[in-house]
């Protein structure tokens, strides 16, 4: 039993499960075998683990908030003790760029997201995420095809819009390869 609750714990750490089902998981397993249901309590399966991937728009929308923020605290500053003019631009510049960045976030939180997470032999992690502009990338291309003729017959354009059609959150790509022998394993997840 004790295996199990380090293993739990181990998945917190990693950011496999959360808190929140990390105490479901615990409280279950220190409930007596006779109250237990007749199945052990089993971890949450990777498609329902990788739903919090979905909430990454959020950071940069707090963080342009926070630019667009410090920007304005910088005009108040400025226009409150009649400062030159020229510092007024030390304001401007981080309001606009925190409103295009909570602009972009805002955009991200409906985008479909590429996930890829790699853990390498030796323990080290690698993880990239970040929004797929399928609809652009697919436009990109088929302006492009006139002037690449190695694009003209592939049909690549249109297998992005078919995936950008074909999946939604509610039906997410999840790829998972495992290296049992060596330990590695890549995560691709697209939704």
């Amino acid at each position: 039993m004790e295996e199990e609750r380090l293993r739990i714990l181990e998945m917190v750490g990693a950011g496999d499960i959360t808190p929140e089902q990390a105490a479901e998981l615990l409280a279950a397993l220190d409930t007596p075998a006779e109250a237990a249901s007749a199945s052990p309590p089993s971890l949450p399966p990777a498609e329902l683990r990788e739903s919090r991937w979905a909430r990454f728009w959020v950071y940069p929308l707090m963080a342009g908030g926070t630019v667009l923020i410090l920007g304005a605290l910088i005009m108040a500053l400025v226009y409150s003790t009649d400062a030159a003019r020229g510092w007024r631009v030390c304001g401007w510049l981080p309001m606009i760029l925190g409103l295009g960045v909570m602009l972009i976030a805002w955009w991200t939180r409906s985008a479909t997201w590429l996930h890829l997470r790699v853990r390498e032999e030796d323990g080290q992690k690698v993880a990239f995420s970040f929004p797929l502009p399928l609809t652009l990338a697919a436009w990109v291309l088929r302006l492009a095809q006139p002037f690449v003729p190695q694009l003209k017959d592939t049909g690549v354009d249109d297998l992005i819009i078919a995936l950008r059609q074909g999946k939604s959150r509610n039906e997410p790509l999840f790829i998972n390869v495992e290296d049992d022998e060596k330990g590695e394993s890549v995560e691709i997840y697209i939704g």
